[in-house]
């Protein structure tokens, strides 16, 4: 009987009673499952986050407002992209924005997800239509080159590369991505000149001394390569199987500063 009373004795002679609903605890509503998703998430325990997201989807009867509601399907598609789940954290980011289709942040998850399954095509769109609603968002700008650059459009990533630096001339992301593309044209004297430019900011900055050395290289100017990719391994440089197949550096395989380098590698 759920109403039975239970007897306690505390202390000498003091006697409780409680009865055993007392003793029930709260059933959690969408609100509290969404507040300790977000606290599992927040400690990258992705898993729990989305078994409690998903709690307060289902049990949401109206408790949780529509823009709020768009907010846990966002959070959730996150926890799902923590997961490395990218087309259920696409599913999310989507039942988001057709919530609240006016917060940018839902568009730009969803880009980074597309970008992340190399549907560039999609990727655009969403970090397109950031720009639309925020045309100083360096991130959707940012986002947008890197899918024209891995797509293999150098031409347009150069584009919106300079529209980036126009926001912030010293993001040493966008100068490093705008380095690459020209590379990527065969524009070789820009690219190595962006590439300084990247190091004028970030003399440690070893991607940059590495691209340096590659074009260098390249060119058969064996000196001046060895100098740059000696400064690349001193920067921290160490993705040595990239150096192993990079064809930029064909000309100095037998170079004794290659051999160094690559050394016990």
């Amino acid at each position: 009987m759920k109403n039975i009373l239970r007897l306690y004795v505390v202390g000498i002679g003091l006697v409780v009673f409680i009865g055993s609903s007392a003793l029930a605890a709260p059933v959690p509503g969408p609100k509290q499952y969404w507040e300790k998703g977000t606290g599992y998430a927040e400690n990258k325990l992705y898993i729990d986050a989305v078994q409690n997201f998903t709690q307060a989807i289902r049990t949401n009867k109206g408790e949780i407002a529509i823009e709020d509601m768009a907010r846990v399907f966002n959070a959730r598609g996150l926890a799902y992209q923590g997961l490395n789940d990218l087309d259920k954290a696409i599913g999310d980011f989507s039942n988001a924005i057709e919530l609240d289709d006016k917060n940018t942040e839902f568009s730009m998850n969803r880009a980074n997800a597309f970008l992340g399954r190399k549907q560039y095509e999609r990727a655009r769109d969403d970090f397109s239509r950031v720009i639309v609603s925020a045309p100083r968002s360096a991130a959707a700008y940012a986002g947008r080159a890197r899918a024209y650059q891995e797509e293999g459009y150098p031409d347009l990533a150069i584009a919106d590369y300079g529209k980036l630096l126009e926001l912030e001339p010293r993001n040493v992301g966008a100068l490093y991505g705008l380095g690459l593309a020209y590379k990527r044209q065969r524009q070789d004297a820009k690219a190595i000149e962006v590439f300084n430019d990247v190091l004028k900011i970030n003399p440690r900055y070893a991607a940059a001394s590495y691209q340096n050395a590659g074009l260098f290289a390249r060119a058969g100017k064996i000196d001046a390569a060895c100098v740059w990719l000696e400064e690349a391994v001193a920067n921290g440089y160490r993705d040595w199987d990239a150096l192993k197949n990079d064809a930029d550096f064909d000309a100095i395989r037998k170079v004794d500063c290659y051999r160094k380098v690559l050394v016990g590698k």
